[in-house]
């Protein structure tokens, strides 16, 4: 085998047996590494004759992860995975999102339905694919209809997680980087940290995915041709407020639309969403979303060593700016203007 997969033989040898029982043939196997996360998650494509899976391999868990989640979740000790449980919570219900085929003994891996190659993102880079994005909150109105039980029990974006993931954006894109404030500004800030962090979290909840952006939906064709979305990376659900998932799939940090698109799609999902909210909450939520983002490229650079998300900063740092436009918050323009010249 020429690829270099870096796994262990033990592992690789397990994989190999409960593969060759999917396949139901002992034919050859191609493997193929595919880029991750920003987690310590591996992803293979594993193809034999025709037949496709993905294998997710679970390493430690990341100091980032363990420390949000202590501060946050308090969720109930489970030997079951997260993913695991949300996704038969998930299936039960009619969301799509893959199938599991194997659990790996001390769930060390999952072997999984493969959805394919195609992202949301990739067919935005094609098209303007609004009708995608409509599927899309269709799907994201199906998740806040979910009884919000197990498997999100004592999760919630609490005033306390709020807070932590704006302070995360301080340490890494102002305190590590050396940016400059005055003991006034830095005041401005933490007040305004808290003043929001309090807002969003007394906003009604639903069940969210937390990071439903372009490239965790999936383009799925069916056997008819008819295409739909398939949902990944949504093991870290939990309870927050109804307008988190719109703010993160309509104000991406990866893709940009215009105006008329945000309206447009902003008024779909209005048309279809239970709960009371405002266009201000959606403003004041993707900016706490964004902001976090930022800081958690940072961190990916600066701790991971990975550049791979710095190619993301300058939109983000734009989107919050117009956000802050939007909603009035004249002296963060000025301060994010001023701190940020550099990457604007």
């Amino acid at each position: 085998m020429s690829l270099d997969l870096k796994l262990s033989e033990s592992l690789q040898q397990r994989l190999e047996k409960e593969l060759n029982l999917i396949f139901k043939k002992n034919s050859s196997i191609i493997w193929e590494s595919l880029p991750g996360d920003a987690s310590n998650r591996r992803y293979l494509r594993v193809r034999s004759d025709g037949e496709s899976r993905i294998v997710m391999i679970m390493n430690a868990p990341e100091a980032f992860k363990s420390e949000e989640k202590t501060q946050s979740l308090q969720s109930e000790k489970s030997e079951e995975l997260d993913y695991v449980r949300v996704t038969k919570a998930w299936q039960s219900r009619g969301i799509r999102v893959p199938r599991i085929d194997v659990i790996g003994s001390a769930n060390e891996f999952l072997i999984l339905e493969d959805f394919g190659r195609e992202l949301l993102f990739d067919r935005r880079q094609k098209e303007p694919a609004l009708s995608f994005y409509k599927k899309a909150i269709e799907e994201l109105i199906r998740i806040q209809t979910l009884p919000p039980e197990f498997p999100y029990k004592k999760a919630s974006f609490s005033q306390e997680l709020f807070r932590w993931e704006l302070q995360h954006f301080f340490e890494y894109a102002i305190e590590k980087r050396d940016v400059k404030m005055s003991d006034q500004e830095n005041a401005f800030l933490q007040n305004s940290f808290d003043r929001w962090a309090k807002y969003l979290s007394d906003l009604p909840q639903v069940v969210v995915h937390r990071d439903y952006h372009s490239k965790n939906i999936m383009i799925l064709n069916d056997q008819e041709g008819l295409e739909s979305v398939g949902l990944i990376d949504f093991q870290d659900a939990l309870l927050g407020p109804v307008v988190y998932d719109l703010a993160s799939l309509l104000r991406d940090s990866y893709v940009r639309l215009s105006d008329q698109e945000e309206k447009e799609l902003f008024t779909f999902f209005s048309e279809r969403a239970q709960g009371i909210f405002s266009y201000e909450d959606f403003c004041l939520q993707s900016i706490q979303r964004n902001l976090k983002a930022v800081g958690r490229f940072f961190y990916i650079s600066m701790v991971k060593k990975r550049d791979t998300h710095l190619v993301y900063v300058k939109p983000s740092l734009e989107r919050i700016l117009k956000s802050f436009e939007q909603i009035g918050e004249t002296e963060w323009v000025q301060i994010f203007k001023n701190k940020f010249e550099d990457l604007l």
